[in-house]
């Protein structure tokens, strides 16, 4: 397929690379490039360059570039790919920032780059100077590193190969990480540059034929967060959790609760979000779900689509009552006030009524009929009606908020934005779905608190609320993991 080309691509020919390259590994070799801007170039080995997915890096390059300034430091943390580097019609690496000189240090009579599995074995006369970490600056690392795979999960990124030998970090306080080989992200429901590989001992056991997915760097995670925290290279989750030194109560049981469910199944494992918030000791209360029987509710804001009135034909919920009394006390009525007697006023004569006056009666204008509208009753095979069928979308519904959107809505939302494979101008969303378009951000909105579980971008609205992209691998992940 002929190379579609990008305005940042830069030739091969121009770039003046040092003669000696920085390092290598399984899939390129490392250059610096000399000057102000910084730069290494990867130059992809002969055996991956044919495989290479151009469009895919040059997706990876423009989602740097589209973030916010603020967002954008965040990736001076990351090895991110700049610029696709080309020669004779073809890929042949990309440029990135070069890693900041404080992560090299000494090892071996070799400047090295101060990767993780240093916290994660148990130093050799090699390298036993170099600073070691307390168990409050492992905690530091580790919620650092997790916040930074957090940012891309909440993008709409999974990295893939989450280990020791990709993730940087700084021998002394202030600590911070610094991430690599990011070519290796990739979008959800999207093709990698190449692909995704992992390390050694850093496999996920439940990952799927397929590949890498969200639910693997939820493991990985886990390895990452276990492994510093007790310097054990090859502890899993379902072995003890012995932390390196002692722990503050608040932060050893979430943690420890955190390493006992990432044992557990696909779909049960720990988010990122979970991680992070454990390791910072805030608390996360989880809220045990009843068993109810499910009654449709109606929808108060937001006018069904091609739905009757509200009321019509639906079942209806009646209004709570008052609570009932707290067991082991008695009920007590509320003490009513006390009312002065005072005489009733003498009755006033009535008024004389005003003579009438004959009005002009006008003919009663039709109103227009509504626009048609997609019918009520999702279809039982599409997309959106396996979702709002699913046991995941039935917990999210019982959440404790009333959320003002129809399963009819929100199936035909998905199956809408399905047909236009993920991604929907809100002009022709509010066509497809016989709404008007100053409603359809409103939808969404209302939909993302239903598919947007765990925080996970499976619905979104970008380009300032003009254009509304779902993920439908992350939508069938998140809710027909039984379909995979």
């Amino acid at each position: 397929m002929p190379l579609v080309p990008h305005p940042l691509d830069r030739p091969r020919a121009s770039l003046p690379l040092e003669t000696a390259p920085l390092g290598e590994g399984g899939q390129g070799v490392i250059t610096r490039v000399p000057g102000a801007e910084r730069l290494v170039y990867k130059e992809y080995v002969a055996h991956w360059a044919p495989r290479v997915d151009a469009a895919a890096l040059a997706d990876l390059i423009d989602f740097g570039r589209s973030l916010p300034p603020a967002e954008r430091a965040l990736l001076d943390h990351c090895a991110w790919p700049l610029a696709r580097v080309v020669h004779n019609g073809a890929v042949t690496g990309f440029l990135m920032p070069e890693v900041p000189a404080d992560l090299r240090v000494p090892i071996g009579g070799k400047n090295r780059l101060i990767e993780l599995q240093y916290l994660t074995h148990t130093p050799n006369w090699a390298w036993k100077h170099l600073h070691q970490p307390d168990i409050a600056g492992r905690v530091e690392i580790a919620r650092r590193a997790v916040e930074l795979i957090g940012f891309f999960h909440g993008r709409g990124l999974i990295l893939g190969d989450i280990s020791s030998r990709n993730l940087l970090w700084r021998p002394g306080a202030p600590y911070r990480v610094h991430l690599l080989d990011c070519d290796g992200t990739r979008r959800h429901g999207s093709a990698p540059v190449l692909p995704q590989a992992h390390s050694p001992d850093w496999n996920d056991p439940l990952q799927r034929a397929s590949g890498p997915d969200l639910d693997t760097d939820r493991y990985k995670t886990a390895l990452l967060v276990g492994r510093v925290l007790t310097r054990e290279k090859h502890l899993r989750p379902g072995d003890e959790l012995a932390p390196f030194g002692p722990l503050e109560e608040r932060l050893l049981r979430p943690l420890a609760e955190l390493w006992k469910r990432a044992a557990g199944p696909v779909g049960t494992r720990p988010t990122v979000q979970e991680w992070a918030a454990a390791l910072e000791g805030r608390k996360r209360i989880a809220i045990p779900r009843p068993v109810v029987v499910r009654v449709p509710e109606p929808v108060l804001p937001l006018a069904p689509l091609g739905e009757p009135a509200r009321g019509a034909g639906r079942s209806t919920v009646p209004a709570p009552g008052p609570a009932p009394a707290r067991a082991g006390r008695a009920a007590v009525p509320a003490p009513q006030p006390l009312r002065r007697q005072v005489p009733k006023p003498a009755p006033r004569p009535a008024p004389t009524p005003a003579p009438k006056i004959a009005l002009e009666k006008k003919p009663a204008v039709p109103l227009p009929a509504p626009p048609a509208a997609p019918s009520t009753a999702p279809a039982a095979g599409s997309l959106g009606g396996r979702v709002v069928a699913s046991a995941a979308y039935a917990d999210q519904r019982a959440g404790p908020q009333r959320v003002p959107i129809s399963d009819a809505q929100v199936a035909a939302l998905i199956d809408a934005l399905g047909a236009g494979r993920g991604r929907l101008a809100v002009k022709a969303l509010a066509a497809a779905l016989g709404e008007p378009e100053g409603r359809v951000p409103l939808l969404v909105s209302a939909a993302c608190r239903l598919l947007n579980a765990d925080d996970e971008p499976v619905l979104r609205l970008i380009d300032d609320r003009r254009t509304v992209e779902m993920d439908p691998l992350l939508l069938r992940e998140q809710f027909l993991e039984e379909e995979g």
